[in-house]
C-alpha cells in the first residue's frame, strides 16, 4: 500500500490543483466573460463526446486493463500485439462513428432544437472532440496499467482545465470570437494525446507488432467475451452518468441556461469525487495482479483502506460545501438558488458511491466480471426513466434526486454480490465513526452565526470545520492510513 498512497497523495494533490481550476472556471471566468448558456452548450458538448467516445472505443479500454499484466507476464514488449489489436478496435470504432452519426443528426436536432438551438449551431464539433476523447481513453488506460498514473491525471485533470481557462481569456480579452472559443474547446483533449503518446512510445513498452502472438491465440475467446460485455457496461455507465445534463438541455424549458445551473452544482460535487478518481488510477492495476495471483486477502485489504479513506474525504468535501452553499448562491446569484437542493441530494448521493470503495474495479477485474454489465444495465434502467420523468415535474431538481435513488440503488446490489461471491465488504467500525465525527463537527459549526460578509463567513467556516475534523479523525486514529501520512510529514518537516 505504500505505492498506492505515494501516488495517491501525488495525484490527489495534481487533480486538486486542476480542481481549484476548474473552480475558477466553473464560479467566475465562464459566468462573467462566457455566460451561462456559453457553459451549458460546453457541458452538453463534452457530455455527448464523452457518451460517443466510449462507444467509439469498441471496449478496447477494458481489455487493455484487464489483460495488459497477462501480455506483460509473458511476452516481451515487441512481441505484444495488445496494443495493435486495441489500437485497431478504437480506429474502427471512430470509424463507425463518423459513417453512422451523420443519420443520427436530424433526430438530435428535433429533440434539442426548442429548447438548446445553440447547441445544434456547433452540433459538428462532436466529431473531433469525440474521437480525440476516444484515443485519451485508451492511452490513459495503458498509462494506468504502466503505473504512469501522475501523468494521466495531470493531463486529465490539470491541463484540461488550465487550457479551458487561457481559452476563456483569450475569448474575454477579444482575442477570439465565441465561435473560435467553442472551436479550441473541442479540441481540448489533443494536446494531453499527444503528450501521452510520446511518453508511452518512448517509455519502450508500448510497441506495435502485427504479428498474432500465442497468448491472443490462447485468450482470444475470453478476450472477446470479455471485452464485448464490459465494452456494454462501460456505455450504459457513461450513459448514466451523463443522461441528466443531456436530459435537461432537451427536456427544461431553461435548456443550457438550467444545464449550467445543473453543471455548476454536479461541479461542486464532482470535487468529492478528487481521491477516488486518483485511487481508483493508481488501485485498478494492483487489483487486476491481485486477482490474478488469486490473492483475496490483498483484494479485501484494498477495498477497506480505499472506502475508509474515500469516506472521510467525501464527508469532509460535502461538509465544506453545504456549510457555504448559502455564500455560493449569493456569490453567483438568485438564478442559481437551485443548487442548493442539487448540491444536498447528489451529495449524499456521492457519499453512498465513495462510501463503498472500489466495487467496480473489484467486480470488473474478478471472474464474476459479467456482474458488472447487468448492474450497469441496473443504474441505467433506473436513471434514465427517473430522470426523464422527474426533469419533466420538478424541473433542474428532478435528476439530482433520480441520480440519488439511482446510485443507492446501483451500489447495494454491488455490495450483495460481492458479499455473497466473496465475503468481501467493504464497512468496519471506523466508517461509522468517521460518519459521526463528520456529522457533530458539521452541527458545531453550523451553529457560528452569519458575519454579513461572504468571504468571511467561508474561511471561518471552512477553517473550523477542518480543524474540527481533522484533529477527531487523528485523535481517534479512524484511518491508519490518514494518520501514517500526517506521522510521515511531521519526521519530515520536524514539526
Amino acid at each position: 500500500m505504500g505505492i498506492v498512497r505515494k501516488q495517491s497523495i501525488i495525484s490527489s494533490l495534481i487533480t486538486y490543483a486542476g480542481f481549484v481550476i476548474g473552480a475558477i472556471n466553473v464560479l467566475w471566468l465562464f459566468p462573467h466573460f462566457v455566460g451561462n448558456s456559453g457553459l451549458g452548450l460546453t457541458r452538453v458538448l463534452l457530455d455527448v463526446s464523452l457518451f460517443f467516445s466510449t462507444a467509439c472505443t469498441l471496449g478496447s479500454v477494458p481489455i487493455a486493463f484487464k489483460f495488459f499484466p497477462f501480455y506483460q507476464s509473458y511476452l516481451p514488449p515487441e512481441k505484444n500485439d495488445l496494443h495493435l489489436i486495441t489500437f485497431s478496435l478504437c480506429f474502427l470504432g471512430c470509424l463507425l462513428f463518423i459513417i453512422i452519426m451523420p443519420h443520427l443528426k436530424p433526430l438530435i436536432i428535433r429533440k434539442f432544437g426548442e429548447h438548446s438551438p445553440l447547441f445544434v449551431d456547433y452540433f459538428d464539433l462532436i466529431y473531433p472532440f469525440t474521437i480525440i476523447i476516444a484515443f485519451f481513453n485508451l492511452l490513459e488506460a495503458y498509462a494506468w496499467s504502466l503505473k504512469k498514473t501522475v501523468l494521466s491525471n495531470a493531463m486529465k485533470e490539470l491541463v484540461f482545465r488550465v487550457l479551458t481557462s487561457l481559452f476563456i481569456i483569450a475569448f474575454a480579452l477579444k482575442w477570439i470570437s465565441f465561435s473560435h472559443f467553442i472551436h479550441l474547446y473541442s479540441y481540448v483533449y489533443l494536446l494531453p494525446v499527444l503528450i501521452l503518446v510520446m511518453v508511452l512510445w518512448s517509455s519502450g513498452k508500448i510497441k506495435l507488432n502485427f504479428s498474432i502472438s500465442s497468448v491472443t491465440r490462447r485468450l482470444k475467446g475470453k478476450i472477446i467475451t470479455f471485452g464485448s460485455f464490459i465494452f456494454l457496461g462501460s456505455l450504459l455507465n457513461i450513459i448514466s452518468r451523463t443522461n441528466d445534463t443531456i436530459i435537461i438541455a432537451s427536456k427544461a424549458k431553461g435548456g443550457l441556461v438550467d444545464a449550467a445551473v445543473f453543471s455548476i452544482a454536479t461541479y461542486l460535487i464532482t470535487i468529492m469525487e478528487v481521491p477516488q478518481r486518483s485511487l481508483v488510477s493508481i488501485t485498478t492495476p494492483f487489483i487486476a495482479e491481485a486477482w490474478h495471483k488469486r490473492d483475496v486477502k490483498k483484494i479485501d485489504e484494498i477495498y477497506k483502506k480505499t472506502a475508509l479513506n474515500l469516506l472521510i474525504v467525501g464527508l469532509a468535501i460535502f461538509g465544506l460545501v453545504l456549510l457555504n452553499i448559502d455564500d455560493a448562491v449569493k456569490f453567483l446569484g438568485p438564478a442559481y438558488e437551485p443548487i442548493k437542493v442539487i448540491v444536498l441530494y447528489m451529495g449524499i448521493a456521492k457519499i453512498i458511491d465513495l462510501g463503498t470503495g472500489m466495487n467496480s474495479q473489484i467486480l470488473f477485474l474478478s471472474k464474476f466480471w459479467k456482474i458488472d454489465f447487468f448492474t450497469q444495465i441496473l443504474l441505467v434502467v433506473v436513471s434514465i426513466p427517473l430522470n426523464y420523468w422527474l426533469t419533466s415535474s420538478y424541473g433542474v431538481i428532478g435528476p439530482a434526486f433520480g441520480n440519488l435513488i439511482a446510485l443507492t440503488t446501483y451500489n447495494t446490489v454491488r455490495f450483495i454480490f460481492l458479499w455473497k461471491f466473496f465475503k468481501l465488504q467493504p464497512f468496519t467500525v471506523q466508517n461509522l465513526k468517521a460518519a459521526l465525527l463528520a456529522l457533530a463537527c458539521f452541527a458545531l459549526v453550523y451553529l457560528i452565526p452569519n458575519t454579513g460578509h461572504i468571504y468571511l463567513n467561508v474561511f471561518i467556516r471552512s477553517a473550523v470545520f477542518l480543524l474540527l475534523y481533522g484533529f477527531a479523525i487523528l485523535k481517534l486514529k479512524a484511518s491508519d492510513d490518514i494518520t501514517g501520512l500526517v506521522e510521515t510529514a511531521k519526521a519530515k518537516f520536524r514539526w
